[in-house]
């Protein structure tokens, strides 16, 4: 049975195959506990992590976990989206029924199925432990799970099955260097504060996407922080691009991602923040899907790469920016201009300021007028 999964899933495109068992991971758990401060929005919140750290509260007749490996650097990403998205965003590995790679996992669900198990991956699974302790992977330090001879650049789908599978081996040391620690010092913000150790609630990319938006996070994105973004619009590289164990994956020659060549100038930031409705929908969701629901977030974030660029020339689009309807849209456009700074942005603050009525807008505009 378990050479029969590993065969279908490669046929549908899947890179790699691990079996382990339904045991609760224990060492998820306690870890969540400890670091509950930066957690609680995923471990009681929006996945429920802390309650499917067993298996069985996802599928009660589980006794194995079926671990599936896509390797998703197979193709050129633009250098347009660089400093921009991060490249599993850009690969979109999304579940949706209309999706590829949706539709890669309910082939695999139905091939489970009519072999006779039950199976379950929602609302969520601990991929990245199961990835671990199903021998397809190991920790590295930046937290991401490396594939031995692929590196990080992977996705990870774990579905619990009803059927008894024999595990594969697992050496779960991880190949990180105890002298490396290069992901940690690529880390604008100090996110990875130690070998193996993250706050997310410090990462850029989970500013591009949780803050403000899941129940639970933090509703703004720290003033020390912003800054920090740079360009980022949608997730973070920093910490996988730094990786001595990506390097040769970073430096292969690879033939372009035709739709993703397509679709670069699409995401300029520029354009993401002007967007109306349609555009959103029809555009911006076919690529950005993933956590982000609401085109103000992703109209914060272009604000917030635009006030890091410098460019004066901006200045204009986020003043009409300042007339957009959504609270957040108006607070970091005129973060953003105070950011630019110079005598345009300050006009158009001191004016906005007249008109604004929200408080909290209001008072961000003030904080950046009295640094101008």
């Amino acid at each position: 049975m378990e050479q029969e999964i590993r065969e279908y899933a490669l046929e549908i495109g899947f890179d790699n195959v691990g079996f382990t068992t339904a045991e609760p991971f224990t060492q998820l758990t306690e870890a969540l506990e400890e670091r509950k401060e930066g957690y609680s929005w995923i471990s009681d919140g929006l996945l429920q992590l802390a309650h499917v750290a067993d298996p069985r509260n996802v599928l009660p007749s589980a006794q194995s976990v079926v671990v599936f490996i896509y390797d998703y650097y197979k193709q050129a990403y633009p250098e347009q989206l660089a400093g921009r998205i991060g490249k599993a965003y850009q690969s979109r590995l999304y579940p949706g029924k209309k999706r590829l790679f949706g539709s890669r996992l309910r082939l695999m669900r139905e091939f489970l199925e009519a072999k006779g198990m039950e199976v379950g991956f929602r609302p969520a699974m601990p991929e990245r432990q199961a990835a671990v302790r199903a021998g397809v992977g190991r920790f590295g330090c930046n937290t991401f799970v490396h594939e031995p001879g692929r590196g990080s650049y992977i996705g990870i789908v774990a579905m619990a099955v009803s059927a008894e599978l024999e595990p594969t081996t697992a050496d779960i040391r991880s190949l990180c260097p105890d002298d490396c620690g290069r992901c940690i010092e690529a880390c604008p913000t100090g996110a990875l504060y130690e070998p193996y150790k993250m706050n997310p609630l410090q990462c850029i990319a989970f500013n591009t996407y949780g803050t403000g938006n899941f129940p639970g996070a933090p509703e703004d994105i720290p003033l020390e922080i912003r800054e920090k973004m740079g360009s980022w619009i949608y997730g973070c590289d920093h910490c996988q691009d730094a990786c001595p164990r990506n390097q040769k994956r970073l430096k292969q020659n690879l033939v372009p991602d035709v739709y993703l060549e397509e679709m670069a100038p699409k995401m300029d930031p520029k354009v993401l923040l002007a967007m109306d409705d349609n555009y959103f929908h029809n555009t911006v969701q076919q690529l950005l899907y993933g956590y982000i629901w609401e085109k103000k977030f992703l109209q914060r974030n272009a604000a917030i790469a635009l006030g890091n660029s410098g460019d004066e020339k901006v200045v204009s689009l986020l003043a009409a920016a300042m007339e957009a309807p959504e609270e957040i849209v108006r607070q970091y456009s005129a973060w953003a201009l105070g950011r630019i700074g110079g005598r345009k942005s300050k006009s158009v603050l001191e004016l906005k300021i007249k008109s604004e009525q929200s408080e909290k807008v209001k008072a961000e505009i003030a904080s950046v007028l009295e640094l101008l």
